[in-house]
């Protein structure tokens, strides 16, 4: 396996065909990651869109995940901010979910800002409690990436804590070893396959559980998102550079 840093992963840009049920391409995703003028900060974009047919049947369904970062002592990103937003049109009508988390960690507490069509809810303060500095969703793949959370090998197994639904929680990451891989005929059979448990409402699913297939250079190629809310298991793909031309 390929070691990665920061400087390697500076810049990068994966897009990501994303099917459900028989339907090959009905979204797209794109996940991005880049260097700010501001000294050791980073900015991570997740965003999907529907398209086609999904498209008018979703209203043109945005929903981008988005959070700056800082590069702590110890090597790794924490968040600065993180935004969850989701964006829907008909015709002239937007509708629009907001939600930005804004993290204090000199009062050890979490802003919780939410926006609905325009209209701002009072903002919620939360304590990021007693125990470790949570880590967002986007920080945590790129620190996993980077192997801040230890040597990615078969059989590894990672605890990171984080923040869901106003409590401290955990992301809970697993290596497959060669001998336990699942039986998925949607991954390659080299490369690494890793188990990710979260908490469901980030993904609107109903367990939290999904899967990526990382290849030898270390980047995500194949991604299984288990029994998200209305769609059934959602499957993505990266795009080969020649699919990007």
């Amino acid at each position: 396996m390929r070691k990665l840093s920061l400087n390697l992963l500076n810049g990068e840009t994966l897009s990501y065909d994303i099917a459900f049920l028989w339907f090959d391409r009905l979204a797209v995703a794109e996940f991005s990651f880049h260097k700010t003028a501001v000294p050791d900060r980073y900015h991570a974009v997740l965003e999907a869109r529907t398209v086609g047919v999904a498209a008018w049947l979703t209203g043109n369904r945005v929903q981008r995940y988005t959070s700056v970062l800082h590069l702590a002592d110890d090597g790794s990103l924490r968040p600065l901010s993180h935004h969850a937003d989701m964006y829907k049109s008909r015709g002239d009508t937007v509708k629009t979910r907001l939600k930005k988390w804004e993290y204090d960690y000199s009062r050890r507490v979490i802003v919780e800002k939410v926006v609905r069509n325009g209209r701002p809810r009072k903002p919620t303060t939360y304590s990021m409690g007693n125990g470790p500095l949570p880590y967002d969703i986007l920080g945590a793949f790129y620190n996993f990436r980077t192997e801040k959370y230890g040597p990615i090998r078969g059989g590894a197994a990672y605890h990171v804590p984080t923040f869901a639904k106003g409590v401290p929680s955990a992301i809970d990451i697993a290596v497959f070893s060669d001998d336990r891989r699942p039986g998925e005929s949607f991954f390659p059979s080299e490369g690494l396959v890793v188990k990710v448990v979260l908490d469901p409402e980030v993904f609107d699913t109903g367990n939290g559980n999904l899967y990526i297939w990382f290849d030898n250079n270390l980047r995500p190629g194949k991604v299984l998102v288990k029994d998200v809310v209305g769609l059934g298991d959602v499957r993505a793909s990266l795009r080969s550079d020649r699919e990007e031309q």
